[in-house]
């Protein structure tokens, strides 16, 4: 049934709720409600996406954002920026969320490179063919100094005091000159390295650009052309930045240029204790600056909705280790004491380890009847070494929990293609409901079309109901190989209207990447649809094995930030995952977020070999430091009994 729209949505200030929650802290309504710009600095579990989405509902209900203008949200993970744009979706009708966008800062700058292409100076102008490389890194540093001193023909000597890590940030961080060929003429060796290698990647043989530069390209034309800047800024009334603390120069640069001065009103949700991005250049002080340069007012949130009171306890001792002055969270569920629990174990090598792991989560998923994807393992780095034993002992003792890498289709799931394309499936093959996919279909199709009348909806509606239709006689008699999946995809699609969804998403506008998320989804389901031992023979068995909800994630720090789990067992509390903690202040935090993404329960382990390696906690000894002093000691392994619960 089409879902008909209510033009009297709007509600008077004094009289605006909270939607689909009890209540918020104090600071936390003020917020919601405040009319400049301001800063918000809150600890792990303090709800800071829940806030954000009841400030969108509140601006959007009291028509504080006024109607035709709309409210961006931009993150720094695809993640996370889908699922703000999904809790928003939960919190208000159709007709008001759709003036929500939520985006992450790469694909913000890269749909302003791709609108406005032809304004960008032409000496810096990219082909509108150029495509995404993420081999131009800092790690190859040295090498683009060679080539670009090649091209420049310039002598060995020339080049031997330029240092590579300083030299590529000056070439990728800083702002543009307008006109770069008086560089090449007269500028420094170091600026004409600098200049050189930027026109060979943007009118080379390859084309191709990384999003430091698309960034510093979006931050030019909007800097060079007032026009564009004037319509950028009467779009959006409000913006929300998320995950403030790890803005690095670059991105604060062009957020600066954007809305300084604007009538724009910035909301910046933000926690010093999980600064993660300090090795891609978190710029220190970073809600200082915004908060004198934007006028912003700042609130503190010290409420934890996530965690048990006992790890809330320790994650406030934690707090205070890493800074003295730091904000002790309060629980706010308003109890005492609860069932939260961690341990430290010590094994005697990463066999032993893994057993033990696999035989605590398979007690977790078949006796306590924790779901899989409410537990995570988590790695320092290097999933795949860390995990592989663990994979091999939940084989071994033969019970219902599984473990995959989840840094391989964590940034897939969340594209809106594949969304799409899952949702569209599910719907089809499901016997149960799927009102979520149905819903996130009709707004697909609410954005893709020109029209908000009754008419077109009921339009839309039939349009969907046959897509459903087709794939629910096409999907069961579809070939199990990659060609025979890739139909049923583009059925989809075809239905929804490719050159309309592509316009609807800036990632997909230019370059290849529509098409080669088309394939890496094909890739995905072909993978698991077929008669093999590691496939599956039902669709719905495929999807959600993709979705992954019958598997336990094993991810790293970086990939679990923002997420949350009931239980957390951290792998290789050591020095080698540490780097021999060369970067205390990064890996303190890097600590403390791992820890702080648990409900109920924390494992941190530890194994004298790894790898057939001796192993060490010398350099990390602080954070085990950390722990004791918050009442954490470590334990040996041959004093526990994993064939029983260790909880």
């Amino acid at each position: 049934m089409a879902r008909l729209r209510n033009r009297n949505l709007k509600i008077e200030k004094q009289s605006w709720q909270p939607v689909g929650i009890e209540s918020l802290e104090d600071n936390a309504l003020i917020a919601v409600k405040a009319e400049r710009s301001s800063i918000v600095v809150a600890g792990p579990g303090a709800g800071k996406t829940e806030l954000l989405a009841q400030r969108a509902d509140y601006l959007l209900r009291t028509d504080t954002s006024k109607s035709p203008r709309r409210i961006l949200a931009i993150s720094l993970k695809r993640d996370a920026a889908k699922n703000l744009q999904d809790r928003v979706g939960k919190r208000l009708p159709a007709e008001l969320a759709e003036r929500f966008d939520s985006m992450t800062l790469d694909a913000f700058s890269k749909n302003l490179v791709d609108r406005f292409r032809l304004a960008i100076p032409e000496f810096w102008r990219p082909n509108d063919d150029y495509r995404i490389e993420f081999n131009i890194k800092e790690e190859r540093a040295d090498r683009m100094i060679r080539e670009a001193a090649q091209r420049l023909n310039c002598e060995p000597a020339d080049v031997a005091g330029i240092g590579p890590i300083r030299w590529y940030r000056e070439c990728f961080s800083l702002r543009l000159p307008i006109d770069g060929s008086a560089i090449l003429e007269n500028g420094s060796i170091r600026e004409q390295l600098a200049v050189s290698q930027w026109q060979h990647y943007l009118h080379g043989k390859y084309r191709y650009l990384n999003f430091h530069m698309i960034a510093r390209l979006a931050e030019l034309v909007l800097r060079t052309n007032p026009a564009v800047l004037h319509a950028m800024r009467a779009t959006y009334s409000h913006v929300f930045l998320d995950e403030f603390q790890d803005t690095t120069n670059l991105h604060y640069d062009l957020l600066r240029t954007a809305f300084l001065e604007s009538d724009s009103v910035l909301t910046a949700v933000g926690d010093t204790k999980q600064c993660i991005m300090t090795w891609a250049g978190a710029l220190a002080g970073i809600t200082k600056r915004y908060s004198e340069e934007f006028a912003a007012d700042p609130y503190v949130l010290r409420a934890n909705y996530r965690s048990e009171p006992e790890l809330i306890h320790i994650i406030g001792s934690l707090a205070q280790q890493i800074e003295p002055e730091a904000i002790l969270p309060i629980c706010g569920r308003g109890r005492e004491s609860g069932n939260g629990q961690c341990r430290v174990i010590a094994f005697s090598d990463d066999a032993e380890e893994a057993i033990a792991i696999a035989l605590v989560l398979n007690e977790l998923v078949e006796d306590e009847g924790v779901e899989p994807r409410d537990i995570c393992v988590i790695c320092r780095k290097f999933v795949g070494q860390y995990s592989s034993n663990l994979v091999e002992a939940l084989q071994q003792i033969n019970g219902l929990a599984r473990v995959r890498d989840e840094t391989k289709l964590q940034d897939l799931l969340a594209e809106p293609l594949v969304e799409l394309v899952v949702d569209a499936f599910l719907v089809a093959v499901s016997d149960e409901p799927q009102p979520d996919s149905w819903s996130r279909l009709q707004s697909v199709l609410e954005k893709t079309g020109r029209s908000d009348s009754t008419q077109q909806q009921r339009i839309r509606n039939k349009l969907l109901s046959t897509l459903i239709d087709c794939l629910r006689l096409s999907l069961p008699q579809c070939e199990k190989t990659d060609d025979g999946i890739k139909v049923e995809v583009n059925r989809v699609i075809d239905a929804i209207g490719e050159k309309s969804f592509r316009q609807s998403h800036p990632q997909y506008r230019q370059g290849t990447f529509f098409e080669e998320t088309v394939s890496n989804v094909v890739k995905q389901l072909g993978y698991r649809y077929g008669d093999e031992p590691h496939q599956f023979g039902t669709w719905t068995d495929v999807i959600g094995d993709l979705l992954g909800e019958t598997s336990i994630p094993v991810m790293t720090i970086h990939k679990s930030k923002g997420l949350e789990y009931h239980t957390v067992i951290f792998v290789g509390l050591e020095d080698a995952a540490f780097n021999n903690l060369k970067d205390p202040a990064g890996d303190a935090n890097a600590f403390f977020v791992a820890f702080s993404r648990a409900k109920q329960r924390v494992l941190f382990t530890f194994a004298k070999s790894r790898f057939r390696r001796k192993q060490s906690r010398k350099n990390v000894n602080l954070l085990y430091g950390w722990l004791e002093e918050a009442g954490v000691g470590i334990e040996n392994a041959s004093d526990i009994k994993f064939d029983e619960s260790i909880w």
